[in-house]
């Protein structure tokens, strides 16, 4: 079975998922919930572990965590254990609860860390039985929704006492009455409109931040020498170069055109260029400089092409079919 990459280091942030395998229910009951939340305050408290947010659901499950001491795999070893052998003894059941390995990408916090936590708040009205259901309905179900730490950001009587809420609401002003206010508003806002999933941008499946972030990561604490031999799932993607040319391709297939329409630095295809041009940027960026980066796109300068992968990452913030054609182009690229 193919690894997931891992990466460690002194106050990372994670977003934490396990689904049940086969999607079979992990909690039977509320009992089962309780000993969950037992066991997550138990190892959160002997590995120093910060949980910002969480949601429990039927069958899977979503949390917010940073680690100040860089034990994300001891911490998670020791509480899936405690959770699955717990279940098993209870329901006469044996084997894997979970469906493979548990999930961790890894987080830049300043970028997705309120976007994220509202993406995982929302899950519960995301079930199909909700679609058709009035917004204040909604609104509602989350607010008194039992199994998440939701409800302990709007009021401090609903808190649990290992669970860090002013992690998030630094980012709306503070832990006070405006600071809850404003986080509650900015996740409810969220039922009036289509969310994209800020997971599905992570790079390797395994890092969700800015192609500095991922650089910087990459540079502090990923050794690609040491681990091209090894089998871990989105490696590739972090340490293959891949040609302007081979991107150009897909591009091209993408809008209906020939490769060479898009290499030329004049070129009327004006966004498949530009597609060209930001992922090339986001796939290479530190393999290469951006001069020989900049001359395989044409001969185009490197300031050129940095003012391009700006204007189109302010482009597809507005444009999120344009967002979603260039996330589908890379993920076929890195796939292959």
């Amino acid at each position: 079975m193919v690894r997931p990459l891992r990466i460690e280091y002194p106050g990372a942030w994670y977003h934490v998922a396990c689904r049940g395998n086969r999607r079979a229910r992990i909690f039977g009951d509320d009992k089962d919930r309780l000993r969950f939340l037992k066991a997550l305050r138990d190892s959160v408290e002997a590995f120093n572990v910060e949980v910002h947010c969480y949601v429990l659901l039927d069958n899977h499950f979503h949390i917010l965590l940073r680690t100040p001491e860089a034990n994300l795999g001891r911490f998670m070893q020791r509480f899936n254990t405690a959770y699955i052998t717990y279940y098993n003894l209870r329901h006469h059941k044996s084997g894997h609860l979970y469906q493979g390995r548990y999930k961790a990408i890894l987080v830049e916090a300043d970028e997705y860390l309120l976007e994220l936590s509202r993406y995982i708040y929302l899950n519960p009205v995301r079930f199909r039985k909700y679609r058709n259901i009035p917004i204040e309905e909604k609104s509602k179900i989350l607010k008194a929704y039992t199994w998440s730490s939701f409800p302990g950001l709007l009021k401090i009587a609903e808190r649990d006492d290992f669970i860090c809420y002013g992690g998030v609401l630094a980012y709306m002003g503070g832990d006070n009455k405006k600071g809850r206010i404003r986080y509650r508003d900015f996740v409810l806002r969220g039922l009036l409109q289509k969310l994209d999933n800020p997971l599905e941008e992570a790079k390797a499946g395994a890092i969700l931040g800015s192609d500095s972030f991922v650089v910087w990561v990459k540079e502090q604490f990923l050794d690609i020498k040491a681990l091209k031999n090894q089998d871990y799932s989105g490696l590739k993607e972090l340490k293959r170069l891949i040609p302007a040319e081979e991107i150009a391709g897909l591009v091209a297939e993408e809008y209906g055109i020939k490769p060479g329409d898009i290499l030329r630095a004049r070129s009327k295809w004006r966004e498949a260029r530009q597609v060209l041009i930001e992922l090339s940027y986001r796939l290479n960026f530190r393999k290469k400089s951006l001069s020989e980066l900049g001359e395989e796109l044409g001969g185009i300068s490197g300031a050129a092409l940095t003012h391009t992968h700006h204007r189109i990452e302010k482009k597809m913030e507005k444009d999120k079919k344009l967002s979603r054609r260039v996330n589908r182009i890379y993920q076929e690229i890195i796939s292959q």
